[in-house]
């Protein structure tokens, strides 16, 4: 049996088959960025899910996650996975390359990632270009959902929303400056606690504030992450991710402000990773 696993940040889907493409198996676990999270986390999180009931009948395990973008990152998380799937062969990959696979028909392209946080790079069926760096939430990881949910959180703090938007922030969060504190500067997943505020923007898209957040923040990363490519008008620019998905038709508003042409914008490619390794198999 094979696994392929697509992890972000916050969380990672599992789809489990055989290569007859009988699809086995479909559950979620948080998501295991090596940068974030340790062993021991990754072995518990593990055991409390459904996996652990069929993991010696497991031969392969893919794996597509954020925070893989070196050989350190790889080693370390392929080694955590493996102390689990001790059965299986163990191949780990970073997001860009589950996103270029997901997306890819048969040109040159630029694929982007929107989710808890941003990437780019241009891939032309073989390789992979990155002409800017992914610089992590403090600095970086601009129309990302930390990025928005940053913003979201200045503005409450900084009594810049109105009494309504205010109101039903409060009663859905329970947000205190004291739990503000604890999450953001003695957590070690910060950029997760700060995600979690995007939902809230995305459901209220339409209020004049939010729009301009919105704007400013898809502007900097058209900005940064895709004018970084030479030629970039001239190729189809893919989105991947739960932040391009629920901000479709603002991503595809901004690509008319540059003379960009958008090609797809899909929430979650585990079901392309899979199509994609049963390929490789048949």
């Amino acid at each position: 049996m094979i696994l392929v696993a697509d992890s972000g940040s916050t969380k990672c889907s599992w789809v489990l088959y055989t290569n007859t493409e009988e699809k086995l198996q479909y559950c979620k676990t948080i998501g295991f960025n090596p940068f974030f999270i340790d062993r021991a986390q990754i072995i518990k999180h593990l055991q409390k899910s459904d996996l652990v009931t069929i993991v010696d009948k497991i031969t392969e395990v893919h794996f597509y996650g954020a925070g893989c973008s070196n050989s350190q990152m790889k080693n370390k998380l392929k080694e955590d996975l493996g102390m689990f799937f001790e059965s299986a062969t163990i191949n780990v990959k970073h997001d860009l390359d589950s996103a270029c696979i997901a997306t890819f028909k048969g040109k040159s392209n630029i694929c982007c990632i929107l989710g808890t946080g941003s990437n780019s790079c241009f891939f032309d069926g073989n390789k992979i270009l990155e002409a800017a760096p992914s610089l992590g939430y403090i600095v970086g990881d601009e129309a990302s959902g930390n990025y928005f949910g940053k913003k979201v959180l200045q503005l409450y703090f900084n009594n810049k929303l109105s009494e309504d938007l205010r109101r039903d922030l409060e009663n859905e969060y329970g947000l205190t400056l004291e739990g503000y504190y604890q999450n953001v500067y003695h957590s070690e997943q910060a950029n997760k606690y700060l995600a979690r505020f995007f939902r809230f923007l995305a459901d209220n898209k339409s209020e004049i504030v939010f729009q301009e957040i919105i704007q400013n923040g898809l502007r900097e990363f058209f900005e940064l992450h895709i004018c970084c490519f030479k030629n970039y008008k001239n190729h189809p620019i893919n989105f991947v991710g739960s932040v391009a998905y629920f901000l479709a038709d603002e991503i595809k508003e901004m690509a008319k402000e540059f003379d960009c042409t958008i090609e797809q914008i899909i929430r979650n490619p585990i079901d392309n990773l899979v199509q994609y390794h049963l390929q490789k198999i048949n």
